[in-house]
């Protein structure tokens, strides 16, 4: 279980506040890590927040992010993982959701926190503190009930972040639930046409390319054919432009989705094809060019929803 600890063991009251000290994970080591979190972590503040005690001073709420790191690792041993489940205060008879929060700066990842758990589990539904934490600067983690309503459609969602929902598990199934979301949480807001929520369930086939190695997908003609479109004039707009029209029915809902006359648009395709040398007009061609231009927003450098590879944080998937 847990390493030996300078102090005997801290009270837990009835309401699922530790009063001292929890440890917290590092996910570079195997185990639990000699460090103890400081600060309550994505807690709302008492009443209106005026007269409260500082956060660093209050009891810690079960939100720790070492426990919720925990019951998310598929490397820790089981007894480890089922402490922290237990602790969290979730039963081994009820389905629970896990879900990526990705967000480009550290700054924007607590209020995306918040407003995941008000958006996909509803007000008086929502995780409490015990089921929600920053993991790493950029990346958070919400726990829902395996009950609670996901999104099914497209939805404005705050800028610059990026949501993937597992599927609903067994809370020792847990770490697969979360790997599932990260990477659904890769879809995220990828262009015009994907919702900054994207449910696992709904990629279907579609999440085996978010498990490409980047260096085999940007080698491929096809994806290196994509990434001169979009770092050529215009780059931004044609990328947009052959994303709606290889995801859409028509070529009046592609001018739809861009806000455009359907004749400007047909402009843009004829350019698009001479570039790409490929026709977008029959089924092949768009086949072709979707998956390519899916593997170049996935792996294209300085695309934030990916941390694969970071040396910092030992990688979203280290644990």
């Amino acid at each position: 279980m847990y390493p030996p600890t300078p102090n005997p063991p801290y009270p837990v009251s009835g309401q699922g506040v530790v009063h001292g000290p929890v440890p917290r994970f590092d996910p570079t080591l195997e185990g639990w890590a000699g460090q103890w979190a400081g600060t309550a972590v994505l807690g709302p503040t008492d009443g209106d927040g005026e007269g409260c005690e500082p956060a660093a001073r209050r009891p810690l709420r079960l939100g720790d992010p070492g426990l919720v790191q925990a019951a998310l690792s598929a490397g820790l041993p089981e007894a480890e993982r089922s402490r922290a489940l237990q602790l969290l205060g979730l039963s081994p008879r009820t389905d629970v959701r896990a879900v990526a929060v990705v967000v480009c700066e550290p700054g924007l990842l607590q209020r995306a926190l918040d407003g995941c758990a008000e958006r996909l589990g509803g007000r008086e539904s929502a995780p409490t503190t015990a089921h929600a934490a920053v993991l790493w600067p950029t990346v958070g983690a919400v726990l829902l009930p395996g009950s609670a309503a996901v999104p099914r459609q497209a939805e404005p969602g705050p800028a610059h972040t990026a949501m993937g929902v597992g599927p609903a598990t067994g809370p020792q199934q847990l770490p697969d639930s979360w790997a599932q979301a990260r990477r659904a949480a890769r879809f995220a807001g990828l262009g015009p046409t994907w919702p900054r929520a994207v449910v696992a369930e709904d990629l279907g086939a579609l999440a085996l390319l978010a498990d490409f190695p980047a260096s085999t997908a940007l080698a491929h003609p096809d994806v290196g054919a994509v990434a001169r479109l979009g770092c050529g004039p215009d780059g931004e707009q044609a990328l947009a432009t052959l994303e709606a029209v290889c995801r859409s029915s028509s070529l009046r809902e592609a001018a739809k989705i861009l806000c455009l006359h359907h004749s400007a648009v047909a402009h843009r395709i004829r350019r698009i094809e001479r570039i790409l040398r490929v026709s977008l007009s029959d089924a092949h061609g768009r086949q072709r060019v979707q998956t390519a231009l899916l593997l170049w927003q996935l792996n294209a450098p300085g695309n934030w929803r990916d941390e694969r590879g970071s040396s910092q944080h030992g990688g979203p998937h280290s644990f």
